[in-house]
């Protein structure tokens, strides 16, 4: 079923699945606490009522995955509240401009201490509340410096779950592992709308300590996963009997990986999707993960140049918060402009070929916006010339030294204060030193395939 609403989609679960698990997490004493659809559904209204009488204005939602994320970012769209999601990862001075920016005047989070909490400075705006349900903001890419707000709807949300489980179906007896932030779309969509809407049970990971042995743990029969954690859980063999399906998405995949799951038995699918379009826009559904079909929703095309442009009505996002020029630039008669590049076979299926946009993705769907950082970086580290790029599976910085005066242990110094202000999973892990020029095409732009 195609749900509208967050409200519809709770209310239908408790009345027709009032008995089945809905959430699974862990308890105190070691063991599995679950909650039914019913409970969840009366656990979500209770804490509506409590937000309702906050005063006028958006909320923050800042913690890690967990019950009372999902019950508290429910209430608060149900309520009628813009409703920000913060990644967890993110703090300090990075933390308070989001809150600023994205004019959050009330923030739910277990991540401070009562004192720490009076040190966060919220926004003054007042967002009014929305007649139906508030709207949802999701950072691109992990709230990064370089990040835009994207600004989704709970009925984007739904469609966006329909349209996957029109091309992977989730069973109603089926339970997934949470194991990706909620905060960012990907995980919110398949790791939690799509089960959900189909009257499903979500697990809810343990953490980061616990990816080596949660599967073990709670004994799923789908997950959804980036490209690096299916690298890390195949490697380490860290796979139940139990699993049925994996869905791997957000970002570049090693074939190798997904070659060692299917031998383990796993059915393994490919999904393509951007924060944009609420998730995924075509997923993979034989043999070949990496040949995909469109969404039923989705209209997918290639520019001349190869690039790959989306209608998806019910899908996409209204625009980037506050942002109406950026908007204008992607968002065009409702066709989005990806900056991605694709082909499609004599099947019709869908390939992903690389980027036509400076961007480096990351192997955990992460992305980096080259130019900025390496404006950013060079102005950090009082260098004229360099480039950010991959290598080896870990972001290097690759810095010209044209007469050899270059120190490094002073380079490495700077790097580590410029790293102080990203994400940790975004960070520059290596610096190069080379004499040898960027290879450069002739306007000017570096030859980022060379490096």
């Amino acid at each position: 079923m195609k749900y509208r609403s967050f409200e519809e989609l709770l209310k239908r679960n408790a009345e027709t699945r009032a008995a089945n698990a809905a959430f699974r997490f862990a308890a105190p004493d070691g063991g599995i606490t679950t909650k039914t659809h019913a409970e969840f559904y009366a656990d979500v209204k209770a804490r509506r009522e409590e937000i309702a009488a906050l005063p006028e204005g958006a909320v923050a939602v800042y913690q890690v995955n967990s019950y009372s994320w999902v019950r508290d970012m429910f209430a608060s769209v149900t309520a009628g509240r813009q409703t920000v999601l913060i990644d967890p990862s993110v703090e300090g001075e990075l933390l308070q401009r989001v809150i600023i920016y994205s004019d959050a005047a009330h923030i739910l989070s277990d991540a401070f201490t009562a004192e720490e909490a009076e040190k966060v400075r919220l926004s003054d705006a007042v967002v009014p509340t929305a007649e139906g349900e508030g709207d949802l903001l999701f950072f691109t890419s992990g709230t990064t410096g370089a990040s835009k707000a994207v600004v989704l709807t709970s009925r984007n949300m739904c469609a966006s779950a329909w349209n996957g489980n029109d091309k992977l179906v989730c069973r109603p007896d089926d339970d997934l592992l949470a194991m990706l932030p909620f905060s960012h779309v990907f995980g919110f969509v398949c790791s939690m709308m799509w089960p959900l809407s189909q009257g499903a049970c979500v697990s809810l990971s343990r953490g980061m300590r616990h990816l080596f042995d949660d599967c073990a743990f709670f004994k799923p029969t789908v997950i959804s996963v980036v490209p690096s954690l299916a690298a890390f859980l195949v490697a380490k063999r860290a796979l139940n009997p139990e699993l049925r399906v994996i869905l791997v998405g957000a970002g570049p995949v090693d074939e190798k990986v997904l070659a060692a799951a299917k031998a383990m038995g796993y059915e393994v699918h490919f999904g393509y999707g951007l924060t944009e379009t609420a998730s995924g826009v075509a997923i993979s559904t034989g043999e070949d993960p990496f040949a995909m079909t469109v969404c039923h929703d989705s209209t997918i095309t290639l520019a001349e140049d190869g690039e790959i442009m989306i209608h998806c009505p019910e899908c996409m996002m209204k625009g980037y918060y506050k942002l109406p020029d950026a908007t204008a630039a992607v968002l065009r008669d409702g066709v989005l402009s990806t900056g991605d590049l694709g082909s499609f076979d004599e099947n019709g299926a869908l390939h992903i070929t690389g980027r036509k946009k400076d961007i480096l993705v990351l192997p955990n769907g992460n992305k980096i916006y080259l130019p900025e950082w390496e404006s950013e970086l060079s102005a950090a580290l009082g260098v004229e010339e360099l480039a950010v790029c991959m290598k080896e599976g870990v972001v290097c910085a690759l810095v010209v030294d044209k007469d050899g005066s270059a120190d490094e242990k002073e380079l490495n110094a700077k790097l580590t204060a410029f790293n102080r202000t990203k994400p940790f999973d975004m960070q520059v892990s290596k610096l190069v030193v080379t004499r040898t020029p960027l290879p450069r095409t002739a306007t000017g732009k570096v030859k980022r395939w060379m490096l």
